[in-house]
């Protein structure tokens, strides 16, 4: 069955495992809002999940247990929350996985926060596919103040990021039109619509050496 399935892919393979516990993390999450969201639909006064607390003349509602649903609503927001963290944490699971996948060419980690350092030298230049002369001008422009989203961990020998000069420590500036404010907004999985959009094509990337 679908769960014998997960299981022995899990067993051959640790990224696949790591994906599949995400995962069940944000479904549990999923779950317990939406549990949470069917207590307050039935309720007293059946308040919701938006409903008002106070009457017309904004006083408390006597038929809604107010503190009970402050309490309930309180932590769906958190919940809500976490379950962001969650799916970028699945997204960039997916998106390690489907660079394996692909024959292990460039493997990149996120920096969840981590500043480009006063001692970082910008690169103009190093493409993650073949070299783009037509970008050179604004790949050469300064990227003094941009901060790095991902660090490289891995190249693999011949392969087009290795002939365009990416080596293991390099940090991401952009890739293409994306950088890290785009990484913080949409999460690593991004990253991945760009390559595939450029599969066979030059890809400008900008690292911190």
């Amino acid at each position: 069955d679908e769960q014998h399935i997960k299981e022995m892919a899990a067993a051959n393979n640790p990224a696949v495992a790591e994906l599949l516990r995400k995962q069940d993390h944000a479904k549990a999450i999923e779950a317990e809002i939406m549990s949470l969201t069917e207590v307050l639909d039935n309720m007293p006064g059946k308040p919701g999940v938006k409903g008002p607390l106070v009457d017309r003349e904004g006083f408390p509602r006597a038929d809604v247990d107010v503190h009970e649903v402050r309490r309930h609503r309180n932590r769906i927001a958190c919940l809500q929350t976490d379950h962001v963290a969650a799916m970028k944490e699945v997204e960039q699971s997916l998106f390690a996985l489907h660079q394996a996948t692909k024959g292990g060419r460039v493997s990149v980690q996120p920096l969840d926060s981590e500043p480009s350092g006063p001692n970082s030298t910008p690169q103009a230049a190093a493409p993650s596919h073949e070299a783009a002369p037509q970008q050179q001008q604004e790949q050469a422009a300064a990227v003094r103040g941009e901060e790095a989203f991902a660090v490289v961990d891995q190249v693999s020998d011949s392969s087009p990021a290795s002939r365009a000069g990416l080596v293991v420590g390099d940090r991401l500036v952009s890739m293409g039109h994306v950088t890290r404010e785009e990484i913080s907004a949409q999460g690593m999985g991004v990253l991945s619509g760009v390559v595939r959009n450029h599969e066979g094509r030059p890809l400008a990337v900008r690292v911190m050496r």
